[in-house]
C-alpha cells in the first residue's frame, strides 16, 4: 500500500450491508439476541454528506464514490472503491478500499487526491475539475459495539434517513433502511455468523447497493436497470474451487443487483434476469455435485429451486403478454376478444409480481441470500466426509475438472437431441434442460480458455437453446388461457382469444421448426473448446 498523506486514513472495509423496513429496524433493536451481544450502549448521530461526480457520472461508472460528510461539527472527505475480489481478505466479495481525510470545511479538497498515486491510478482520465454535487443524503445513524461468541468485534450501524437529489423547483427523495456489519476485529467467520443472525431475527436482506448507487439512480431519473451477468475473470490456472467460488458470488451479485428493477416495475427483464442468476448458481452446485461432500450443499440447492419457483409465474405472464400476445395483436389487429384477453391476463400479471414482493421481502428469501454467501466464504466443502471426499477434490486445476464436466454434459445434449425432427414436445423440454445445464457448465469455465475457441460454441448453444424456448412457449400459453378461462369472465372472448393464439403460433410454427433444424445442425458442427 502507498504512504499515507498527512491526516489521512486507508484501510479494506469489510463489511456486510442489509436492506430493512422501518418496522424491521424496531424489531431488531428491541430483540434480545442483539442486545446480549452489545458492549456498550447504542450511540445515535446524524450524518449529512454531499456525494459528488462527474457531469457524465464517470465515478459511478468505475464503482467509485466521493463525498464530503459533516460528523458533528467535523467534516470528512471520503473515497471509496471496490476492492479486487482475489485480495486474500476479501472472502465475502463484498469488500471496499476506503480512503479519509479530515476537512476544514464542506468543500472538496483534491490535493488529497492528486498526492494519491493509488487514487490517481483509479481517476485516471477524469479531469477533477468536472467534479461536482450530484445528490446529498441525510442519515440518523445508531451505532453498536458488538462482541460476538467467539470474541471478534464487530460494528453494527442502522441508518435512517433519506437520498435527495433534484433542484428547489423539483426535489427528489428517496427512502434509506439499511444495517451494516463491518469487521473491526476477530475472524471473518464471526461476520458471518452475525449476518445470519440478523437474517434470522428480522428479514433484512444482503444487498450490494450503497447509497451511493442510491443517490445515482434517483438524480439520474432513469429507475433500476436490469443486470445481466457479469462473467468472472479467471486466471488461467485457477482451480476448482475458485471457479466455484466466483461463479456462485457472481450469480448471487446478479440477483441482488435486479431486486429494485423487479419492485419497481422497471422493466420485466427484472424478473427474468433474477431466475437466470438463481439458476445459474444452483447449476454450478450441481455441476459441482459429485466433487462436494453429502449434506453439504442439499439445503442450499432446494432453497435456490424454491426462490426460483416463486419467480416463474411472473415471467410466464410478462412473456405471454409481451411477447406472444403482443405478437397476435398485430396479426389481428383491434380484435375485442384480444382486449379482454389482455385485461384478464394484466390482472395476473399484476398478482404474481405481488406474490414476487412477497418473495423479495420474506426472512426466508433474506435467509437465503445470506446462506449463499456463508456457503461460498465458510467453505463446507473443505471439511470433507470421513473418507476424505471434498477435502482435495477442489484444488486440482478447473481445466481439468472442466474437461471431464463438459464432455459428460456435451454427451448428454446429443443423446437426448437425437432423433430431434420426429421427438415429442415433452422429449424436446428435456432437451432444452439438458441444453441450460450444458449452457450454463460451459459459461462457468469459459473463460479458462481462448475466447476464439470457446465463444462459437457457446453461441451454437445459446441460439439452439432460443429456438427450443420458442417452441415452447406455445405449452406454456395453451396453460396460461387454460387458467384465464377456468377463472370465467368474458368465457366466450375468451375462447375466441385462444384460438388465434393458437392459430398464430402453427403459422409460425414452420419456420421455427426450420430454425430449430437450422440451430441443431450447427450445434453438432461447432468444436468443442476444452
Amino acid at each position: 500500500m502507498h504512504s499515507l498523506t498527512e491526516g489521512e486514513k486507508c484501510g479494506l472495509e469489510i463489511e456486510l450491508k442489509f436492506e430493512l423496513s422501518g418496522s424491521d429496524v424496531r424489531a431488531l433493536c428491541r430483540a434480545p439476541a442483539l442486545k446480549a451481544m452489545m458492549v456498550a450502549p447504542a450511540r445515535t448521530k446524524t450524518l449529512r454528506a454531499t456525494y459528488f461526480d462527474t457531469p457524465d457520472s464517470l465515478l459511478a461508472a468505475r464503482e467509485l464514490s466521493l463525498r464530503v460528510r459533516k460528523e458533528s461539527r467535523r467534516y470528512v472527505q471520503c473515497l471509496k472503491a471496490m476492492a479486487p475480489s482475489a485480495e486474500g481478505e476479501n472472502v465475502t466479495g463484498f469488500a471496499r478500499l476506503e480512503w479519509e481525510w479530515p476537512l476544514p470545511g464542506p468543500c472538496l479538497d483534491f490535493s488529497h487526491l492528486r498526492n494519491n498515486a493509488d487514487i490517481m491510478a483509479l481517476l485516471e482520465g477524469i479531469e477533477l475539475s468536472q467534479l461536482g454535487a450530484v445528490y446529498s443524503t441525510d442519515i440518523k445513524r445508531q451505532s453498536r459495539e458488538l462482541r460476538t461468541p467467539g470474541g471478534a468485534l464487530i460494528q453494527c450501524e442502522i441508518d435512517q434517513g433519506r437520498v435527495l437529489a433534484g433542484t428547489h423547483e423539483a426535489p427528489l427523495e428517496a427512502p434509506v433502511y439499511e444495517l451494516e456489519l463491518e469487521l473491526a476485529s476477530g475472524d471473518e467467520g464471526e461476520l458471518l455468523a452475525t449476518a445470519e443472525l440478523i437474517a434470522s431475527l428480522v428479514p433484512a436482506r444482503l444487498s450490494a447497493r450503497t447509497k451511493a448507487q442510491r443517490g445515482q439512480t434517483l438524480a439520474g431519473g432513469q429507475g433500476h436497470e436490469w443486470v445481466k451477468a457479469q462473467m468472472p475473470k479467471l486466471a488461467k490456472g485457477a482451480t476448482a474451487e475458485e471457479v466455484l467460488r466466483t461463479s456462485v458470488m457472481s450469480g448471487l451479485k446478479q440477483l441482488m443487483a435486479n431486486e429494485d428493477c423487479v419492485l419497481t416495475r422497471c422493466h420485466i427483464e427484472g424478473v427474468h434476469q433474477m431466475r437466470v442468476a438463481l439458476r445459474r448458481v444452483r447449476s454450478v452446485i450441481t455441476t459441482y455435485k459429485k466433487l462436494l461432500p453429502k449434506g453439504s450443499f442439499e439445503h442450499l440447492s432446494q432453497g435456490l429451486k424454491e426462490a426460483g419457483f416463486a419467480l416463474g409465474a411472473a415471467r410466464d405472464w410478462d412473456v405471454f403478454l409481451d411477447e406472444v400476445l403482443t405478437n397476435v395483436e398485430r396479426g389481428f389487429d383491434k380484435d375485442p376478444a384480444l382486449a379482454v384477453m389482455r385485461r384478464y391476463a394484466v390482472g395476473k400479471q399484476e398478482q404474481a409480481y405481488c406474490d414476487v414482493d412477497d418473495l423479495i421481502h420474506s426472512q426466508d428469501y433474506a435467509k437465503l441470500l445470506t446462506q449463499t454467501l456463508v456457503w461460498v466464504a465458510s467453505s463446507p466443502w473443505r471439511r470433507g466426509e470421513p473418507n476424505g471426499k471434498g477435502t482435495d477434490a477442489l484444488q486440482i486445476p478447473a481445466t481439468k475438472v472442466a474437461q471431464h464436466i463438459l464432455t459428460k454434459r456435451h454427451a448428454h445434449v446429443l443423446k437426448a437431441g437425437k432423433g430431434l425432427k420426429n421427438l415429442s414436445i415433452e422429449q424436446r423440454h428435456m432437451l432444452r434442460i439438458t441444453l441450460k445445464k450444458a449452457r450454463y457448465a460451459a459459461e462457468f469455465f469459459a473463460e479458462l480458455y481462448s475466447p476464439k475457441k470457446a465463444l462459437p460454441y457457446l453461441k451454437a448453444l445459446k441460439s439452439l437453446q432460443e429456438s427450443l424456448g420458442h417452441l415452447n412457449d406455445l405449452a406454456t400459453a395453451e396453460r396460461l388461457m387454460g387458467a384465464l378461462i377456468a377463472d370465467g369472465g368474458d368465457v366466450a372472448a375468451l375462447h375466441r382469444a385462444a384460438g388465434m393464439v393458437e392459430g398464430w403460433f402453427m403459422h409460425a410454427q414452420s419456420r421455427r421448426e426450420k430454425d430449430l433444424l437450422k440451430g441443431w445442425k450447427a450445434f453438432r458442427a461447432a468444436k468443442t473448446f476444452w
